[in-house]
């Protein structure tokens, strides 16, 4: 009866890893066809437009927090 149940077990969690590495593969795919430029030969040549818009208004994102964050630590100073 153990070696029965090992091998349902076995089996189960073989498919479980299977699943998970075909989802992780597709997603993988995905992200890398939304944001990333490939050439001909499969290397990636830079990110794609979407990429791009998305690296810069994360940027100026990145920036107005920053820059709020020191101001508000310059306003700080006098209290």
């Amino acid at each position: 009866m153990g070696g029965v149940l090992t091998e349902f077990i076995e089996l189960l969690v073989g498919g479980i890893s299977s699943l998970a590495s075909g989802i992780g593969s597709g997603v993988n795919g995905f992200v890398e066809d939304l944001f990333l430029t490939v050439g001909q030969d499969g290397a990636v040549t830079g990110l794609s437009t979407f990429g791009g818009v998305v690296a810069i208004f994360g940027g100026i994102a990145l920036a107005t927090g920053i820059t709020t964050l020191v101001f508000n630590w310059i306003r700080s100073i006098g209290n």
